[in-house]
């Protein structure tokens, strides 16, 4: 029997699902919703399906075994909700929220209703991520040192604040759920940001320059992330986890070790996002959530991390401390 999905979001990080989920035996791409029909009229055409542009049509029109929304950060609670009323298992692009106020009722929904949910930290199924955390099991962590370099992606939400978090919450929040899920929970923030340059350069820009995050995990090791959004035509992201005579080093798709006595380099050839769309199906053709290996409560922890980050270098740098906020 096909698996029957539906989207909400049908824009360019929507596209790579519905071509990975599309081609999988006995999957079928039924249904999309965006709030721009014509875009959403684009993939019914590619695909089959109908088109829509209110979510809670689709819903309640369409017979789905699970819906994969890829919306931006500030237009998340109302869809996963309505998906929980209906039992839907979701697959949900990072981050799954703008703040903790709108992602604390949907993830309250989720474990009430017990919804399988996937949350896209793609790193989590990187097969050299994968083999890096292999390596750090049992080893005493002490320092975590990440970073997020790039420019300005060009969607006119994506540089307001309100809208999407800014840089440590739409894009950096790939490193911070990388060093929780290398390192352990955060518990922990400090952080400080500026506004010296970009809001010259690009009209409506009211995000931070640059920010710089310390953190204490829950071990004790210390950490630092930094990321900027300056660059033009270069990206650069990373995390390095210092042990007590060993370290690891991850850099876009290249993994690194050393040790006195060992060292090693591998690259990615197991892709996560083939990775975490895998898990999605497996799971509701199954209800085997093994292979899940972030799901809405791990992102909504790695969430309150870029939330504190936020709310630090607001208040001047500011310790804060997660469990505070959640």
């Amino acid at each position: 029997m096909s698996i029957k999905l539906g989207y909400i979001g049908t824009g360019g990080i929507a596209q790579g699902h519905m071509d990975r989920l599309g081609a999988m035996e006995d999957v079928q791409n039924v249904a999309f919703c965006d709030v721009v029909l014509e875009r959403a009229q684009q993939a019914a055409d590619k695909f089959g399906g109908r088109a829509y542009d209110n979510h809670q049509d689709m819903l309640n029109n369409e017979e789905l075994d699970g819906v994969v929304i890829c919306v931006p950060p500030f237009a998340h609670g109302d869809i996963e909700i309505a998906c929980c009323e209906r039992k839907l298992p979701m697959l949900i692009e990072k981050p799954v929220a703008i703040d903790l106020d709108m992602a604390r009722p949907i993830l309250q929904a989720v474990q009430s209703n017990d919804i399988t949910t996937v949350v896209a930290y793609k790193y989590r199924w990187d097969d050299h991520v994968l083999k890096a955390k292999e390596l750090l099991e049992g080893k005493a962590i002490g320092l975590v040192s990440g970073y997020y370099w790039s420019g300005t992606p060009g969607s006119p939400w994506w540089r307001v604040q309100a809208q999407s978090g800014g840089q440590i919450v739409e894009q950096t929040t790939h490193i911070v759920d990388l060093a929780r899920y290398l390192a352990g929970e955060v518990v922990t923030v400090q952080a400080f940001d500026n506004r010296l340059y970009m809001h010259e350069i690009i009209e409506g820009y009211d995000l931070a320059d640059t920010m710089t995050v310390n953190l204490v995990f829950e071990n004790g090791a210390t950490g630092n992330i930094s990321n900027t959004s300056m660059l033009r035509g270069h990206w650069k992201s990373g995390l390095a986890v210092i042990c007590v005579d060993f370290m690891v080093e991850i850099v876009g798709t290249h993994l690194e070790w050393k040790s006195p006595d060992d060292e090693g380099e591998m690259d990615c050839t197991a892709d996560g996002y083939t990775g975490e769309d895998k898990a999605f199906v497996h799971a509701i053709r199954t209800g085997d959530r093994s292979l899940i290996y972030s799901d809405y409560a791990d992102g909504y922890r790695s969430l309150a991390v870029s939330v504190a980050a936020n709310e630090s270098a607001a208040a001047g740098g500011a310790v804060l401390s997660i469990s505070d906020l959640l």
